[in-house]
């Protein structure tokens, strides 16, 4: 099954910080081949589908030797769980850079589901890797479920939340989550997905309608 292929924003590593250790320079040639055939990976995916593209073609594309591919991943399946995983966790530090200065879990969560969406209108080679294989949602919740619970227990305990079961509500959400995505990248949602999408979240946790809004309207804080 083939992925639309869009390029106009391609997903760039971020740099580490300035007094991250080096390493030797073994470990930094490891580095740069991984990244090398995680990037590979992910515009063959966008391009042709997972189940189309072949180890072989990652490999020439990230030009090193088809036998070096298994140095790194056992299959192809570990390259998309690393490659999904870590810009899960480029998501995830990003989105809460803007929760920095939010104190109200509220606004903290519309402002993590907001941010979802809208990197999944930027990145659509990303976004479709998330909503068409089965292995995403599964990954999804291993980096961000434990964020997404931590925001929403603290809105249980200050009594700004009405739910029943933390669980289920986590589950419902990122359902929720993913349908909305998909929504957007077959053109079916307006340019306001994100705060629709926010603000029904936050109405699920027992907010009254006019607040949820307001919330999720909020000017979304940027990225330090």
């Amino acid at each position: 099954m083939a992925v639309r292929a869009i390029t106009d924003n391609p997903a760039v590593p971020e740099s580490p910080p300035a007094d991250a250790p080096r390493g030797s320079r073994v470990e930094r040639r490891k580095a740069r081949t991984r990244a090398a055939l995680l990037a590979a990976g992910r515009e063959l995916f966008a391009a042709h589908g997972f189940q189309a593209t072949t180890i072989a073609e990652i490999a020439d594309r990230a030009d090193i030797a088809i036998g070096s591919f298994y140095n790194y991943f056992a299959t192809k399946d570990e390259l998309l769980d690393a490659l999904l995983a870590d810009e899960l966790a480029r998501q995830l530090r990003r989105l809460q850079q803007r929760q920095a200065k939010v104190t109200d879990p509220a606004e903290k969560i519309s402002i993590a589901h907001r941010h979802l969406v809208r990197v999944a209108g930027e990145d659509a080679n990303w976004a479709w890797l998330l909503v068409r294989l089965e292995a995403p949602y599964r990954i999804a919740w291993s980096v961000l479920g434990e964020a997404a619970r931590r925001d929403l227990r603290e809105g249980i305990e200050s009594d700004r939340f009405e739910v029943a079961d933390e669980t289920l509500a986590l589950n419902a959400c990122a359902g929720a989550l993913f349908a909305v995505i998909h929504a957007q990248l077959v053109g079916e949602l307006g340019e306001d997905a994100d705060c629709a999408h926010a603000e029904l979240v936050l109405r699920s946790f027992g907010l009254e309608r006019a607040e949820a809004a307001e919330i999720a309207h909020r000017p979304l804080p940027e990225i330090a």
